[in-house]
């Protein structure tokens, strides 16, 4: 299981929001994939899969801010589940 999580780019930055979602739970990703978008307050970030799976749930919703650090979602490799 892998986790998928808003980064912390820097000392000032406490959330992002979450813009959208560009895979949905159950979708299989491969490392490298655009799983969501964030906003922070100085750019907008691609968030990717870092290995390949089958996404799992989301653990928010699109438009919703996320304090830096937290898991987004996961990557479920065969045979895992959440």
């Amino acid at each position: 299981m892998e986790e998928i999580f808003v980064p912390a780019l820097g000392m000032a930055m406490d959330n992002a929001m979450l813009l959208e979602w560009l895979k949905q739970p159950g979708d299989v990703v491969n490392a490298g994939d655009v799983v969501a978008v964030i906003e922070t307050d100085k750019t907008t970030l691609d968030l990717p899969a870092e290995t390949s799976g089958v996404l799992g749930k989301h653990r928010y919703a699109a438009n919703t801010e996320v304090p830096a650090g937290n898991t987004i979602a996961v990557v479920l490799a065969p045979g895992e589940v959440e």
